[in-house]
Order: structure tokens, then sequence, then C-alpha cells
């Protein structure tokens, strides 16, 4: 049985299902799974959507989502208020086992803040097509399959306001790449992914003292600068009620533009633990970037420049009450050091989120960040709304 948290593919999944059931048709067997086990729609009322298929109009083939959020920060930082992004999601059912799943991003459609601009990203365009015995293949603008928050980061799913820093500065999230993906499903819960894809691509005012910003490095726009290549692996566990288990490994053979070849491996771990309302999470991730990777190729005594690194562990407590509202509390523990933070950044992080309904979330917590190498602590507040459907 799988944990709470509702992915964008499988949204999809049911609206897609809830439609060619209503017609009378058949969706793919995945989904008849995937969906079962949410309880969207029982398993005899799926099948017998598969027991009478018919062609669908095209407009019932289509599915469509969206979601965003608003932050507020305060404290020992600028006041700012940002509506950080507004998503749009749309997917075209071309057969039972064939589709297109696209994703629209818009950020900063609002700042107070003038160094910030309105960017417009295609976040994911792939096609996917179920493969016989659980095999499914992906092309197109892919989600990185390496961590948690990369490919579930609806605001309604994680707590706390911002994305965590690991998951941003380490695993530079949300983090996609042109390329191909196969995956593989067990009834087990066993699962195992494999991609090549594009890789991440360094500009030369992007290296520092301390190393390269692997950040910066996605290539987030209209044209591209290389077609770097890159190749991750992941193995993924639910089997066991309220457990999810995971790790994963990338290799990209050169992170750099216009310098000597500097190798990576990334390797990540993570777990999601749920029992009742109590949820305890943690992730690792960890770079080994070879070559001189100092900018000008000179190396600074004492950096170190081959790693970044990072990882948190996050205890939370959810009550959900019967008019369909829910409240949770958490803290986190967090700790990454990369070229922003040489030295390293310890983080300590409380906060609650509260969800009126499903698909919509109200959250504030509290930051205190402790730098290393003099860059001096500080206290940020932050608010936030987001929904998501």
């Amino acid at each position: 049985m799988k944990s709470d948290r509702t992915t964008r593919k499988t949204r999809l999944a049911a609206a897609v299902a809830l439609c060619l059931a209503a017609a009378q048709t058949a969706p793919a067997h995945t989904f008849r799974e995937r969906i079962a086990e949410g309880g969207v729609l029982s398993a005899d009322d799926i099948d017998s959507a598969f027991s009478k298929p018919q062609d669908l109009a095209w407009y019932d083939r289509f599915s469509f989502g969206s979601y965003g959020e608003a932050h507020f920060n305060t404290g020992d930082v600028s006041d700012k208020f940002d509506i950080h992004r507004l998503v749009l999601f749309t997917a075209y059912e071309f057969s039972s086992r064939f589709r297109f799943v696209s994703e629209i991003e818009l950020e900063h459609l609002y700042s107070n803040d003038p160094g910030t601009d309105l960017v417009w990203e295609l976040e994911q365009a792939y096609f996917e097509y179920d493969l016989e015995n659980d095999y499914h293949l992906q092309g197109g603008l892919l989600l990185v399959p390496l961590g948690i928050t990369n490919e579930i980061h609806e605001p309604t799913t994680f707590y706390g306001v911002e994305r965590n820093r690991v998951e941003t500065e380490i695993i530079p999230s949300t983090w996609t790449e042109l390329g191909f993906l196969l995956r593989k499903d067990y009834d087990s819960g066993l699962q195992w992914d494999l991609a090549v894809h594009r890789g991440l691509q360094v500009d030369d005012r992007d290296f520092n003292r301390h190393g390269p910003d692997l950040r910066n490095g996605r290539q987030k726009k209209n044209t591209y600068d290389s077609l770097g290549t890159a190749a991750t692996a992941r193995v993924r566990y639910t089997g066991i009620n309220g457990l999810e288990l995971a790790a994963g490994i990338q290799y990209q053979d050169d992170v750099s533009v216009g310098r000597e070849d500097n190798s990576a491996i990334l390797t990540t771990a993570h777990f999601i633990y749920t029992n009742g309302g109590f949820g305890l999470r943690g992730l690792v991730a960890n770079w080994d970037i070879s070559g001189n990777t100092a900018i000008g190729g000179v190396a600074v005594p004492g950096s170190d420049i081959d790693n970044q690194y990072g990882a948190y562990i996050e205890p939370s407590y959810k009550w959900t009450f019967e008019n369909g509202m829910a409240l949770g509390l958490f803290t986190r523990y967090l700790y990454f050091e990369n070229e922003d933070a040489p030295g390293g950044q310890t983080e300590y992080q409380a906060g609650v989120n509260f969800w009126p309904t499903e698909n919509t979330v109200v959250k504030a917590d509290w930051v205190h960040e402790d730098r290393a190498n003099g860059r001096g602590d500080q206290n940020v507040l932050n608010f936030g709304v987001g929904y998501a459907f």
C-alpha cells in the first residue's frame, strides 16, 4: 500500500481512468493497479471499464491540473512577497498505453524584489508508453528520478514554506533534462528506473573558489550550451505498509562548459515512514566531482571543492478531522555544504501546515541558519499558501 502522497502521475492516472470508466473504455493496466491502491476507484469498477473498450472522443482524452504557491519571508532578511510559482499540467491519452504529459511553469509572477524576474519555462514534456510486464518507457523532457522533492513538489505534499535546502542546493530541484527513462514495477513493491539524459552544464562564471554552482548548471532555457551526457539509476521499495526506501546514483562525464573535463557522481538515499498521523523522513545526497574545479584552475588551500553534500531528517505529526481539514506540525534538522555555503550550513526549522481542504494549504515556519566561515547566523520567518489539483 502506498503513502498518502499524491504524485502528479497518480492524479493523471485518476483523471484518465475516471473519464475512461465513464465512457466505458479501457485505461492502461498499470493505471488500474495504481488507482485501486489509492482508493479512487474499486478494482471492480476499473475492471468493468476495461471490459468494454471503445474509442474516446478527442476531448475526453485530455486531463488538466495545476498547482501554485505564494510566499512571504521576513526576519533577518529583507521583507519579500513572491507569487513564487504557477504550474499548469496537461496530458493527452492517445491510447490505453500511449500518452503525452506536459507542465508549463511561471515563476515570480509578482514580487516586491526588483532583482526577481518573471520566468517562464517548460518543466515537463514527454511521451510515455506502457510496455508488457509492467515496463514503462518515457522520452522527452523528464524529471530526473532522484530524491523526494524533485518528483513530488506540489505545496500540499510537503512541510515548510520553502523547499528544503538539501533538495534545492545539492539535488537541484526542480531538475528536468532531455532524455529517455525505462521503469519496471513489481507486485512486491519494488521499482527501478534507468535514465540516459542531458547533464548539468556549469559555465565558467558559475565556478568560484569553492567549486561549481551545480544548481545553475540546469539548462532551463530555450537554448542549450551542450549535450553533455548523464546516466541515472534508482531503486525504490514500497512493499511495507507506510514505508518507502530509495537509493540512486548518477554519473556525468563533464559538468563544465569550456574547461577541462569535470566528471561527477551524485549518490542519494532517502526513506519516508508514516504510521497514523506520525511521519518521519530523511535524505542524504553527495556529489563527488573530479578534476580541478576551482576558478581559474587553481585550488584554494583548505577548501573542499571536490565534494558537495547534504542531509536532513524531518519528524512530523498530522491530525485529520472529520470535516476534511487537517493540521500538521513538523521540525527539521538540515546540513549542507557547497560552493554557496563553504564550511557548511546547519539549519533548524519548525513550523505548521494547515489544510482547509485536501487540495489547499496554509503554512508558517521559523528557520535558524547557522552559517560557517564568518557568514553569520540568521533567523527567518516564512508564511505561505498553496494549492494543487
